[in-house]
């Protein structure tokens, strides 16, 4: 789970309760938005997110899930 400012989800777009992608330096995973107007803009709070230490930066992202799965013109699945 990956709560964050109100301020932030909407730059990015996301709402309580999507999915958004968390990048950390050693691995990325999909994580529950929460919203929180308690915190500070900027700063967000990882819950069960593997891959991220509390001093480190990390970047949340909304996933695009329309151009997943296509393949280029003219290509098989073989």
């Amino acid at each position: 789970m990956v709560i964050m400012h109100p301020a932030d989800a909407r730059t990015r777009l996301l709402n309580d309760g999507e999915l958004a992608w968390v990048y950390g330096p050693r691995r990325h995973e999909l994580a529950v938005v929460r919203i929180d107007e308690g915190g500070r803009v900027g700063d967000v709070v990882l819950r069960d997110v593997a891959g991220a230490s509390p001093s480190e930066t990390v970047r949340v992202i909304k996933p695009d899930l329309d151009k997943r799965g296509r393949r280029p013109p003219n290509t098989s699945l073989a």
